[in-house]
């Protein structure tokens, strides 16, 4: 659920410097743009506000294929990490209560800290800065909280706290805890009562509200069904997704929360310095910064683009907001198709531009695959057979030989390992019952009597041309 840097497309956008176009031929431009989108395949809903009135907002395709119930403006989507700007403003929120200050140490809230994270701050959570890797589990695995903050203190930090960016939901999760610790509230009741509540933001959440119509998620045009299906704790997520994302919302309610956000309501303008600050580069020579659960992108205009999204394969989101330029554009999917991220920045060019025209992306076009069927097929056999073992050092070695570095380092061996022995008790006795190819990725769909499981392989070539997986996702 990384920050997805923006395309060459949107480097262009944010470099220009000619006044905006006329706002009626623009929401024109913009709802043939994006029935053009919806006829090569987008699934989602999109809202547009310019100088404080929203320009257009609708739904686009299906909330759900089977039943042919199309998306709407109130249709409840996965929001992803744009979770941890809720996270962010809790924390700021607290520290306007007094009950905290961004300056705190970990330590403060999580006793017997190895020696190595004693240095640790809340400010150190909120920019990635703390040294923690991304994740040490799935979205959907079941652990307490007290096996979270054990498994994530042993695990050894990337860096010395304050000295790098790293971006980790490990950091996030932390922030929900001590939220929980400090206001004596579960995450989510206190972001109602303090967030969304004054904000009006009714369809917000994860279990509170009475959701309308949440959609159902489709990976490569296969079911995956709705985010309030999965493996959930009794008060939402486990801590691995928990204040670092799944919240589910609309994009009616995010525009409220934008809105809320330009008043003193939520955060004063004290906190909200902290919270739009460029505190941390996000990497060396990135150009862009993190604030408190806010990427930063500067334009040549000398303002900045504040903005976040997030996806987990599945759902995806993304919201923009200029706010000297006053643009809001907040645009939700429940079929994540990699053709069609640049939504936002197709329409920031329409805004933007005079005479800009969007790019469309062929209709059924993917990216040219680097996998042939014979060599889909050897994948899936290998991680099955390997999956089918109980040795920890088959395991050990269809990782090294098989995952790039990159993956392989995501996180501890020992966590690769914990993952392969839940997919062995799971899916040992598993046989594959479809497979398909999109573009560099591989999605089968695993049975194990009457279960059905998907285990979609991202994939790239090494230098030698043989196949490495760069990402392996099951659920």
């Amino acid at each position: 659920m990384k920050v997805i840097k923006i395309m060459l497309l949107s480097i262009f956008i944010m470099g220009c410097t000619e006044k905006e176009v006329n706002a009626q031929s623009s929401t024109e431009k913009i709802k043939d743009y994006l029935d053009k989108v919806e006829d090569i395949g987008f699934h989602g809903s999109v809202l547009v506000a310019q100088n404080g009135n929203v320009l257009w907002t609708d739904g686009y395709g299906f909330s759900n294929r089977e039943t042919k119930k199309e998306n709407t403006k109130e249709t409840v989507f996965d929001i992803g990490s744009i979770t941890k700007q809720f996270t962010g403003a809790a924390i700021l929120k607290l520290e306007m209560q007094g009950k905290l200050s961004v300056n705190d140490k970990l330590s403060k809230y999580i006793p017997n800290l190895p020696k190595e994270k004693q240095s640790i701050t809340l400010h150190h959570l909120l920019t990635h800065s703390a040294g923690f890797p991304g994740g040490i589990g799935g979205d959907y695995s079941t652990i307490s909280t007290e096996d979270f903050i054990k498994e994530a203190l042993e695990t050894k930090l990337l860096f010395t706290p304050g000295t790098a960016f790293e971006y980790s939901n490990v950091g996030y999760s932390f922030l929900g805890i001590i939220i929980e610790k400090v206001s004596g509230m579960n995450y989510e009741d206190y972001l109602f009562q303090n967030l969304w509540k004054p904000a009006g933001m009714l369809q917000t959440g994860y279990q509170r509200p009475n959701f309308k119509d949440v959609a159902t998620g489709y990976r490569n045009d296969i079911l995956w069904g709705k985010p309030t299906d999965k493996k959930w704790a009794t008060d939402g997520p486990f801590w691995h997704l928990k204040a670092n994302g799944g919240v589910l919302s609309t994009v009616t309610d995010m525009y409220k929360w934008h809105t809320a956000l330009l008043g003193d309501k939520i955060l004063n303008e004290q906190a909200k310095k902290k919270y739009y600050a460029r505190h941390i580069e996000e990497g060396e020579g990135a150009g862009t910064y993190y604030g408190y659960g806010w990427a930063l992108f500067p334009t040549p205009r000398k303002t900045y683009l504040i903005a976040h999204n997030g996806g987990n394969g599945v759902f995806f989101a993304d919201m923009w907001r200029y706010l000297t330029e006053d643009i809001t554009i907040i645009f939700m999917s429940n079929a994540l198709d990699r053709k069609l991220e640049s939504i936002s920045s197709n329409i920031a060019g329409i805004l933007l531009t005079p005479n800009f025209e969007p790019r469309l992306p062929e209709a059924g076009k993917n990216s040219q695959s680097i996998v042939s069927g014979d060599q889909a097929d050897k994948v899936i056999e290998t991680f099955i057979q390997t999956i089918k073992s109980s040795d920890q050092k088959d395991w050990e070695r269809y990782i090294n030989q098989n995952a790039t570095n990159d993956f392989r380092n995501m996180v501890p061996m020992k966590r690769h390992l914990k993952f392969f022995s839940e997919f062995h008790q799971e899916l040992a006795q598993s046989k594959p019952v479809e497979v398909r190819i999109n573009g560099n990725s591989i999605n089968t769909v695993l049975k194990n009597d009457d279960d059905l499981t998907q285990v979609t392989f991202d994939l790239v070539k090494d230098k030698n041309g043989a196949l490495k997986i760069a990402g392996l996702l099951v659920d």
